[in-house]
């Protein structure tokens, strides 16, 4: 039988077609707007920088320190070679967890980096809000400098649990990430530096006092 389209069908149609154009809009406006929400709160934290008499940063990480860490992926990892007496330098890609304030990396068994720490956790982690490529989320504004003690993760649920998050936030990279010989790392953060592009700096510290 065959059928007909009338009026109403069209109006259906129509209001689909509608539908479909005006939602990615408003998705993208709602981003926009997010976004800038955010730029402004950093520019405050800029600001408050500059304040001789703002009180220092307490534990846990302020939200604009957390939010560039969540939108990063690449740090520069420092460790310390006590054989050599002599530092190593290692690019890495990184996961920050919020929820638990860590950050997750891997690395193959066979690397020099494993190597060194097998025999001491000290480290320090450069993490950069410059460009990547065509990413509009990152600033540009902030250097933060990382200190604390990474752990090689040996407890295999736990391990992969960790690798698990670090692949969904790296997931073009998972040469790095899965295999026999990766290993999982957690930095737990007990200091930090951070610094704006005006070069003023701000510290914190996890064993800060917790009071205001």
């Amino acid at each position: 039988m065959a059928t007909t389209s009338g009026p109403n069908t069209s109006l259906a149609n129509a209001a689909i077609t509608l539908t479909l154009f005006i939602l990615p809009i408003i998705y993208l406006s709602r981003k926009q707007r997010r976004i800038a929400r955010e730029r402004q709160e950093e520019r405050s934290f800029l600001l408050s920088l500059s304040n001789p008499s703002s009180p220092p940063l307490r534990p846990p990480l302020p939200s604009i320190v957390r939010r560039v860490l969540s939108r990063c992926r690449f740090a520069y990892l420092s460790t310390v070679d006590v054989d050599a007496n002599s530092s190593h330098l290692s690019l890495m890609r990184f996961t920050y967890l919020p929820d638990e304030e860590i950050i997750v990396m891997s690395t193959n068994r066979k690397t020099k980096k494993y190597d060194i720490l097998e025999k001491q956790s000290g480290v320090s982690l450069l993490v950069h809000d410059f460009s990547e490529g065509d990413s509009r989320e990152l600033t540009g504004e902030y250097s933060i400098t990382l200190n604390g003690n990474c752990s090689l993760i040996h407890d295999v649920e736990l391990a992969e649990r960790y690798r698990a998050a670090h692949l969904r936030n790296n997931p073009d990279y998972p040469q790095f990430i899965v295999g026999d010989d990766i290993a999982i790392l957690r930095v737990d953060v007990h200091s930090a530096r951070i610094c704006n592009i005006n070069d003023q700096v701000i510290r914190w510290n996890v064993n800060d006092s917790s009071k205001s």
